[in-house]
This record gives structure tokens, C-alpha cells and sequence, in this order.
């Protein structure tokens, strides 16, 4: 129990800084990025998404308070806004974002907690260093969730993803889809009603908002977005429902620039992935005009759902995707056409760039495998023209 309570507390230690384990072995590389600094730019870059799906969220639900005209409102979160003598005012910044984090610190707490927890288990058991990555896999699970999520749905799907993703596999640098991903994932299947019931998105009893995304779907196209007065500029900044992290496209560009600006994401999975996007908007448009769906522009499919999120801060996952240049490109293009196919058969915010990416990243192996042979066979080829020339 003594080692439990202590590798607990070396993990949480290492959130932030790196391994003390030193290279003793060639081959040495000297370079300022180790794997806890990787993952931390991964969180960096994300922190505008964050902050401007906190705005969104708190301004989602004080808006559905002022149309209740709720005076009393219950719950534990509008006590303490109350206490601290914050309101309810839609259009106050500082109001919204409070509301806000007040919904999502507790899913990152419960995941963090859950996370350490079977962190330090296999590490006992297995007697070997504590892994690196937990804050990575915690933060972005929880900015995917559902702010009206139960706390022990949370726990069941952070438990899932870093056992079954991560852990089993032997940790970072070694499982084959997203952790974080995975868990999500595993949700949508389990708990259906936590993404597709009423109210899921924003948390306020009675009141039903969908996504954008849902109401293309479900209703018939663009004009549905026209008529409840969603404009592309809404769907950019991130005005709209949905979970913290996902709401805001120009969230996710700040994090593009930041992470290869810093050659932590490869530009060449986020670039497969628009050109993917947007070769199969454009069919769509040609060969059905009519349809919902595949009429809408590539730029408004690239504003709906996660497909921005899901692109630059999970298939960009320098594990579960492939290592190869040309395999990134194929991996990219892969994602976003399994994106917009996906949506044909599903219609809630997020979940089609969720199992494009999965999908792609259990193919990125054998991507990387064809490219490698190509190289080989190209290579193999010019020596053997090589050696004809030097005998004749």
C-alpha cells in the first residue's frame, strides 16, 4: 500500500517535469523535447480551445437560464457564483467562463484522479517507472465530454481508455489508437443517452440545444442553420453548443500554428486531412446536390463537428500515427475522407472524426509498411540500373 501511495505521488509529481532517468547506453540524442514535454506542448496548444469552450459553454447556459427566467437557480455551481459574486449575465465574459470551468474542472479532476489511480496500480505491479502522458490522455478526455456528463460515466470511460488503450500495451510510445480517444469512444457505445439524449450539451434541466451539426442532419441542410441564426463566423470563433474543446475552429488553428511552429504535430497530417475533406465535399456537391449532407460546402464541412479538434490535436498523435512522410499524407487524407462519410450514417457533433481517426490510426502500421516497401523496391531497382551501367 506504502509503494502505492508513493508511486501515486511521483506521478503526480511528473505532470509537468520530465523523467530523472538518464541515458546510460548509446545511441545518445541531444535535444530539448523528451516525451513529458511533447505532451505538454499538446496542452499548451490547446488551451485557447479550452478557454473559448468554457466562454461558449457558460454563455450557452446562462443564455437557457435568461430564457427560463430562472431567478432561483439550483444547483451546488450557482451557489458558489452567487457566493463569489458572480452572475448569470450571457454577454459578461467573466460570468460564462466561470459557469463554465465550474462544469469541466470537475470532468478533469475525476478523469485525472482515475488515470493516476490505474497509473500506479500497473506500475507497482510491473515494478517499473511511472509512464508519462496522464495529463495529456486526462486533458483532452476531458475536453470531449459532455458538460452535463455523470461523474462516474466520466471515471468508467477514463478507466477504459488508459487500461485498454494505453496500458496494457506497456504505455506511451507503444498503444495503437488514441487513449483519450478511446475512451470517448467506448461512451458513445455505452452511454448513448450521454451524447444523444436531451439536454447533453447544455446543462440546464429541460432544455434541449443541439449542435450544428445535428440539426444539417436531422432537419435538412444549410437552411436550418439560417433560420436559428447560425452564421459561419458563429461556428469559427466556437457560439454554438457542444463539448469544451471541440466548439471553437479558431481554437484549434491557434494550436495548429503553435504545434508546428514547434515540429511537435506533423502539417502534413492536418494538410491529408483538409485535401481529404474537401475532394470528397466536392464530389458530394457534383453527385448530389440534393442531399443534406453531401451538397454543403467543404468549408462548412470543415466548421461543423470536431473534424478541426479531432484533426490537429488527436490524429496528429506522433504514436498512434504513422512515422513515415508519405504515410502522413495518406494517414490525413484518410481521416478526412472517412470523416465525411461517416457523417452520412451518424448525426451527432463529433463522433465521425472520432472513429475516422481510430479507423485510420489501426491502418497507420500498414501504411507505414507500404511505404517502407516502396522505398525499398524504388531503391533496389536503381541499384540494380546502377550496377548495369558500371558493368556494361
Amino acid at each position: 500500500m506504502n509503494e502505492l501511495i508513493r508511486g501515486f505521488g511521483i506521478l503526480l509529481r511528473r505532470f509537468v517535469f520530465s523523467s530523472h532517468a538518464v541515458t546510460r547506453n548509446p545511441p545518445f540524442i541531444r535535444d530539448a523535447n523528451n516525451v513529458q514535454r511533447i505532451w505538454n506542448y499538446f496542452v499548451i496548444a490547446s488551451l485557447p480551445s479550452c478557454l473559448i469552450g468554457l466562454w461558449s459553454l457558460g454563455h450557452q447556459t446562462n443564455l437557457a437560464i435568461a430564457d427560463f427566467g430562472l431567478a432561483d437557480v439550483p444547483g451546488w455551481r450557482a451557489w458558489l457564483l452567487v457566493e463569489t459574486g458572480t452572475g448569470f449575465d450571457p454577454w459578461s465574459m467573466t460570468d460564462c467562463i466561470a459557469h463554465g470551468a465550474l462544469y469541466f474542472l470537475p470532468i478533469f479532476g475525476v478523469a485525472l484522479l482515475v488515470g493516476a489511480f490505474w497509473e500506479s496500480i500497473f506500475a507497482v505491479f510491473r515494478r517499473k517507472p511511472l509512464d508519462e502522458g496522464l495529463l495529456y490522455i486526462a486533458w483532452f478526455y476531458a475536453l470531449m465530454m459532455p458538460a452535463a456528463a455523470p461523474l462516474y460515466q466520466v471515471a468508467h470511460g477514463m478507466a477504459f481508455g488508459i487500461v485498454i488503450g494505453k496500458l496494457i500495451f506497456g504505455g506511451s510510445g507503444r498503444y495503437l489508437v488514441n487513449p483519450a480517444l478511446l475512451g470517448i469512444a467506448f461512451l458513445v457505445f455505452s452511454y448513448p443517452e450521454l451524447m444523444f439524449g436531451m439536454g447533453a450539451w447544455v446543462p440546464v434541466a429541460g432544455y434541449d440545444q443541439p449542435t450544428a451539426l445535428e440539426l444539417v442532419s436531422e432537419e435538412g441542410g444549410l437552411g436550418v442553420l439560417a433560420a436559428v441564426d447560425y452564421h459561419l463566423g458563429d461556428l469559427f470563433l466556437g457560439d454554438q453548443p457542444g463539448a469544451v474543446g471541440v466548439v471553437s475552429v479558431l481554437g484549434a488553428v491557434i494550436g495548429a500554428l503553435f504545434l508546428v511552429w514547434n515540429g511537435v504535430a506533423s502539417w502534413r497530417v492536418i494538410a491529408g486531412a483538409m485535401g481529404g475533406l474537401i475532394a470528397v465535399a466536392l464530389i458530394g456537391n457534383a453527385l448530389a446536390p440534393e442531399h443534406p449532407l453531401l451538397s454543403i460546402p467543404w468549408y462548412w464541412q470543415a466548421l461543423l463537428g470536431g473534424f478541426a479538434f479531432g484533426t490537429v490535436f488527436i490524429a496528429t498523435d506522433p504514436v498512434a500515427g504513422p512515422m513515415t512522410d508519405p504515410g502522413r499524407w495518406g494517414f490525413g487524407l484518410m481521416v478526412g475522407v472517412l470523416t465525411v462519410l461517416m457523417r452520412l450514417g451518424s448525426v451527432s457533433s463529433y463522433e465521425a472524426v472520432i472513429f475516422a481517426i481510430l479507423l485510420a490510426s489501426l491502418f497507420s502500421p500498414l501504411v507505414d509498411y507500404v511505404v517502407a516497401e516502396c522505398i525499398i523496391r524504388r531503391r533496389r531497382k536503381r541499384l540494380t540500373e546502377l550496377r548495369g551501367v558500371g558493368d556494361g
